[in-house]
Order: structure tokens, then C-alpha cells, then sequence
């Protein structure tokens, strides 16, 4: 049987230039695929970071609803109690800052406060690498008796998978009817 010579350009092998393109394709293929794997998981575990941030405030505001009205304005018991104590879900945040202030919400005499900007004092504490077991940065002995309603702020900073420096707070108000031990 004889071949055509229509038949016999179509059995021809391809070109070097043909067969470079092809490969030139592939790769870029593969490398499109390989960065868009990378960004997802980029994604993925700043999404992590976004929910152990989340489950850490909550579990530090459990901590303070737990307890009592005085034992919120005593620095003493919430440093060692709270401040001190890490959370279960803050390991997954790299390079974590945590700020807590207990302040003044509204005095006895039914005045709303705005701290810092009202020039009161709170108790407030930071808890990052270079203090660790936290650092008292402001002291107010009377909070309990000079106010019917305090403020915790808490808030965290943490340093991402992707270089981005993040921020999550969470703010609750407690009045002297705050049911703990």
C-alpha cells in the first residue's frame, strides 16, 4: 500500500520551534498553578489567624464575665488571673501584642467617661515577647468605687503569614450587678 502525499504530511513529526512553544506553555501552566497554590495558602492561614484572633478575645471576655465587679477593677487579681494566663488559642498569631484596659465607663454620678481622653486613669496591661507574664502600663486604685459601669478594651496585634501587621479588639461593659464568685 502507498501513501498519499496528502496522507504522508499529515504523519509529519513536529518542528523543534513547535515542540518549544509546547514546553514553553507547560511551564508557564505550572507556574501559574504553583502561585496560585501559594496564595491560597497565604489566604488559608491568615483566615487561621482571623479566627484563633477571635477565639482568643472571646476567651479572655468569658475570663471577665466570669468573675466579679470588684475583681474587674482590682489590678491584682487581673493580672494574675487573666493578663497572666495565656489562651488556648493564641499560639497559631506570630509576634502577638495584647493590650488590656479595664477603665471607667460611667461614674457614680452618671457621667459617661471616654478614657484616655477624659485624663483618667485605668488599669492596663501589655503582654507581648518582651513581657510575656504582661506589664502593668497605667493604675487606677479606685475604679470600683468610682464608677457604677467599667469598660474592658482588649486588644490583639499580631504580625501575619504575609508580613501584614493585623489588629482585632473587643469592648464589653460591666456594672456593679456582675454576677462571678
Amino acid at each position: 500500500m502507498k501513501l498519499s502525499s496528502a496522507n504522508y504530511l499529515a504523519f509529519q513529526a513536529l518542528t523543534l520551534a513547535e515542540v518549544l512553544v509546547a514546553i514553553a506553555v507547560a511551564v508557564m501552566f505550572g507556574v501559574v498553578a504553583f502561585a496560585t497554590n501559594e496564595r491560597l495558602l497565604i489566604a488559608l492561614k491568615s483566615q487561621k489567624e482571623t479566627t484563633a484572633a477571635s477565639m482568643m478575645l472571646q476567651e479572655r471576655m468569658e475570663k471577665f464575665r466570669g468573675i466579679s465587679y470588684s475583681n474587674i477593677a482590682d489590678k491584682n487579681y487581673v493580672n494574675t488571673n487573666i493578663v497572666q494566663v495565656k489562651t488556648t488559642s493564641e499560639a497559631a498569631l506570630g509576634n502577638l501584642s495584647e493590650t488590656v484596659t479595664v477603665s471607667g465607663y460611667m461614674n457614680t454620678g452618671g457621667g459617661i467617661r471616654n478614657y484616655p481622653t477624659d485624663g483618667t486613669h485605668a488599669n492596663a496591661w501589655i503582654r507581648n515577647s518582651t513581657y510575656p507574664g504582661g506589664n502593668q502600663l497605667d493604675t487606677n486604685t479606685s475604679l470600683a468605687t468610682d464608677n457604677d459601669l467599667l469598660k474592658v478594651d482588649i486588644l490583639l496585634t499580631w504580625t501575619s503569614a504575609n508580613g501584614r501587621t493585623r489588629t482585632r479588639d473587643l469592648a464589653s461593659v460591666f456594672g456593679k450587678g456582675n454576677i462571678g464568685p
